[in-house]
């Protein structure tokens, strides 16, 4: 087959010779492939998700005598603050989203956690000149703890670090050849995908109710995980995916959609100068690593046509639904 593929392709250039001009006026145009770009660059993947690991163990609280892992669970921009689970119920840790930095404020909730939606505290903590200690990316949590009912004083020191909120909460449950993804990406989605892939026979992924991704810089090597593996990537009828969740659905060799799952797209936010991806014009260096992404997945041509349309759909803060026309029309899946 090689020497067949040879023999047409000197036939085919000898075609063009003797169609060309004598005069040596006609120029060879060559063309290059885009630059690969990535944020993490592929060979430091494993460096960067071992220093990872190690950082996760500095997340803790000590309060009451006691030591307790911590959570990310959500940000609740309204009350200014990040919630955390802990042994004994939730955690809101102050934060400045504007600014991305922490603030010196604890609150401290007490109760029965295993369903957030519908947790009701019997015990209220609320810090007290609190004082932090640090930076953004490695910050301490000190002071007093003033319990609302009994009027009792309670010491407590919060260790926080940048893994906390770049971990994301993702929960992936393994069933036979499928296993289902959820939540919010991040870090340890990483390291559940590849933990599955080393142990497991899934070889269907279901994207259930995915808010988005919290570190975008990984979670494209996500998607490289789940490519490499051969991964079919599902949404459900009453899924709900959106942003980097679709990032991954892409990344599936045989992509598969079925009819009422909502796949939502938006720009990504923010440069350095506070603009969102779809304020940039189309050659800005800042689109290379999701340019190499998507051409990964959907090819040269089709992978930067459906990124500059998920950055152009809705801005950075709102959510544009596809419809199966536009699923269809950038490959993400068949008709």
């Amino acid at each position: 087959m090689k020497k067949i593929m040879l023999l047409m392709l000197i036939m085919i250039l000898g075609l063009q010779g003797c169609n060309s001009s004598s005069d040596g006026s006609d120029k060879i145009v060559k063309t290059t492939n885009p630059p690969e770009v990535h944020y993490i660059q592929p060979g430091d993947v494993a460096d960067y998700i071992a220093k990872f690991k190690v950082y996760l163990l500095g997340l803790k609280l000590e309060f009451d005598g006691g030591e307790s892992k911590i959570k990310y669970i959500e940000d609740n921009k309204s009350t200014d603050s990040i919630i955390l689970l802990y042994d004994k119920g939730l955690a809101y840790m102050g934060y400045d989203f504007d600014n991305n930095r922490p603030l010196p404020s604890l609150t401290l909730l007490e109760g029965d956690t295993s369903d957030l939606a519908n947790f009701n505290p019997t015990r209220s903590l609320v810090g007290v000149n609190m004082t932090l200690v640090g930076n953004p990316a490695i910050s301490t949590y000190s002071g007093p703890v003033h319990d609302k009912l009994t009027g009792n004083i309670y010491p407590v020191n919060l260790y926080v670090n940048e893994s906390l909120r770049t971990a994301g909460n993702s929960k992936l449950v393994i069933n036979g050849t499928k296993a289902t993804l959820s939540g919010t990406l991040g870090t340890s989605t990483y390291i559940q995908i590849q933990d599955m892939i080393n142990t497991t026979s899934v070889d269907t992924l279901i994207l259930s109710d995915i808010s988005g991704s919290i570190n975008d810089a990984i979670n494209m090597h996500t998607g490289r995980l789940i490519r490499k593996a051969g991964l079919t990537t599902l949404i459900p009828k009453d899924g709900n995916v959106n942003s980097g969740g679709v990032d991954l659905f892409a990344a599936g060799v045989e992509r598969v959609y079925q009819n009422g799952g909502k796949v939502g797209v938006h720009s990504w936010c923010c440069t350095a100068d506070g603009k969102d991806a779809g304020q940039l014009s189309k050659d800005d260096k800042a689109h290379g690593a999701q340019l190499t992404y998507f051409r990964e997945m959907l090819g040269a041509k089709k992978g930067p046509e459906f990124y500059f349309f998920t950055i152009n759909a809705a801005p950075a803060n709102k959510i544009h639904l596809m419809s199966v026309a536009e699923m269809v029309k950038y490959t993400l899946t068949t008709p």
